[in-house]
């Protein structure tokens, strides 16, 4: 018997995994969604665990739930989860910026006041690891700090570098940033941030691109 049992636990381990039906998901999501306000304590705990497991499926409705429950109760525990949600969300795409940032890259271009400072040059370099990032100009130094903000948007990401190490230390660069594929498009503008790669004669930006360095 035992070789048939193996060959049963191998097919299980090959299945691929169940797909819940969108139809029957979006059911159960309402359901936890009422449950929010269930006379039980724990029952309105179990909901608000579920929900937060389901994560960005049920935010819809939870949205919903938060902005017109008659319950005050399911109100508040759906706004609570919401801010669960979307802050796990924000996290985890924060995480994934930096992650793409990381590494030595090269100077491309540098332009600022809307002329062109100077061209390519390797030895001016842009290098992020972990939360903690360095210009080198020469092989020199030029500033170093810690990456404090990013800011995740759909076509650029805002990030604020805070400079501890060089010039102009204490203060933090407000800027924009787009990684594209081995591309780095690198914008400081101060306040207000900037909101498009530009810079023309007297607005102070620093628009740098770089390219990812060959290890």
């Amino acid at each position: 018997m035992r070789p048939h049992t193996t060959a049963v636990a191998l097919l299980l381990a090959g299945s691929p995994p169940a797909v819940a039906d969108p139809a029957e998901e979006a059911g159960r999501i309402a359901a936890l969604v009422r449950q929010l306000g269930h006379d039980e304590y724990a029952r309105r705990e179990e909901a608000s665990q579920a929900l937060e497991a389901a994560g960005e499926p049920a935010l819809s409705a939870l949205r919903k739930a938060a902005n017109s429950d008659d319950d005050p109760e399911t109100r508040h525990r759906a706004v609570r989860i919401i801010r669960v949600v979307t802050g796990r969300a924000r996290a985890a795409a924060t995480k994934k910026a930096l992650e793409e940032l990381q590494g030595t890259w090269s100077l491309v271009t540098y332009h600022a006041d809307g002329r062109l400072i100077k061209g390519e040059d390797a030895r001016h370099t842009f290098t992020f690891a972990g939360d903690k990032w360095s210009i080198h100009v020469g092989g020199r130094l030029s500033q170093g700090g810690t990456v404090t903000v990013i800011g995740v948007g759909e076509k650029l990401n805002a990030i604020d570098l805070r400079i501890s190490e060089g010039g102009n230390t204490g203060v933090t660069a407000t800027s924009i940033y787009a990684v594209e594929g081995d591309t780095l498009k690198y914008l400081n503008s101060g306040e207000p941030r900037a909101a498009e790669f530009a810079t023309k004669p007297g607005d102070g930006r620093n628009y740098l691109v770089f390219r990812r360095a060959k290890p």
